[in-house]
C-alpha cells in the first residue's frame, strides 16, 4: 500500500497524471468503491483522480489558516463517508492525501483543472461548496480564506451568481464583487462599466475629499483604491 500511495501522490509533485499514477489510483479506488461513486455521482471520468482532487482542494482551503486542524480533517473525511459511502477502513487514502498535500503545497490551479476535466464540469459548484464547508468549520471567514475561495471559484469558472447561490446555502452575505463595488449589475455592458468607473473614481478621488478632513479623506482614498481594483479586474476578465 505504501508504494501505491507514493505513486498515487506523484501528480502533487508537479508531474503529469500519467498511466502509472492512474493505475495506482485505480488500485486505491476499488471496484466496490467505483460502484458507490458511480451511484452517488454519475458521469465522472477517472474516479481516482476525482476523489484525490476533492481531498487536495479541501485540504488547500484548510491550509490557509495553517496546518490542517482535526475538525477540518473530520469535515473532509465526512464528505467521503456521507456522499461517497466510504467505510472507516477506506478513509486511510484520504488521510494520506491530506498529509501529502500539506508537505508538497501544490498550486491550486492545476488541481482544479484536473478536477474539471475528470468530472466534465458537472460538479464544479460542488467543489466550491465543499471549500466553504471546510473553511467555515473553524468559524468566520477571514479575508485570506475568502480570497482563496474566490480564486477557487474563478478556476472553476463559476459566475458570481452561482457563487452567491452557494453562499446563500451557508447564510453568508452577498458576495462582494467588482460589479457591486462599481454599483452595477453583472450583465452591464462594457460601456456601462466604464461610465460607472469614471463616475465613482471622480466622486471618491482623494483630491475631491481633502477639504472634508483627514478621516474622510483617508476613507475616500481606500474607496478609490477599491474602485480602481474592481475596474482592473473587470478589464482583465472582460477584455474591456
Amino acid at each position: 500500500m505504501s508504494w501505491i500511495m507514493g505513486a498515487g501522490m506523484g501528480f502533487l509533485r508537479g508531474g503529469p497524471m500519467g498511466a502509472v499514477i492512474g493505475a495506482a489510483l485505480q488500485h486505491v479506488v476499488t471496484k466496490k468503491l467505483q460502484h458507490k461513486i458511480r451511484k452517488n455521482l454519475p458521469g465522472l471520468g477517472d474516479q481516482g483522480v476525482f476523489v484525490t482532487c476533492v481531498a487536495v482542494v479541501m485540504t488547500k482551503i484548510s491550509m490557509v489558516l495553517g496546518p490542517v486542524k482535526p475538525r477540518s480533517r473530520i469535515v473532509i473525511k465526512h464528505f467521503f463517508q456521507k456522499n461517497l459511502s466510504y467505510s472507516v477502513s477506506e478513509l486511510g487514502f484520504v488521510d494520506n492525501v491530506i498529509d501529502e498535500t500539506q508537505k508538497i503545497k501544490p498550486d491550486l490551479g492545476p488541481i482544479v483543472s484536473q478536477y474539471c476535466n475528470t468530472c466534465h464540469n458537472h460538479y464544479n459548484s460542488l467543489l466550491l461548496a465543499l471549500g466553504y464547508q471546510v473553511a467555515l468549520v473553524e468559524g468566520e471567514l477571514t479575508e485570506n480564506v475568502q480570497r482563496e475561495l474566490n480564486q477557487l471559484s474563478k478556476y472553476l469558472k463559476l459566475s458570481y451568481k452561482q457563487h452567491d447561490l452557494i453562499r446563500n446555502k451557508y447564510r453568508l452575505s452577498t458576495l462582494k464583487t467588482p460589479y457591486t463595488r462599481l454599483g452595477i449589475h453583472s450583465d452591464a455592458s462594457n460601456e456601462e462599466i466604464r461610465k460607472a468607473y469614471l463616475q465613482m473614481a471622480m466622486e471618491y478621488h482623494p483630491d475631491r475629499r481633502a477639504h472634508l478632513g483627514e478621516v474622510q479623506a483617508q476613507e475616500a482614498h481606500l474607496n478609490f483604491l477599491e474602485i480602481m481594483e474592481a475596474y482592473k479586474e473587470l478589464e482583465k476578465d472582460r477584455n474591456i
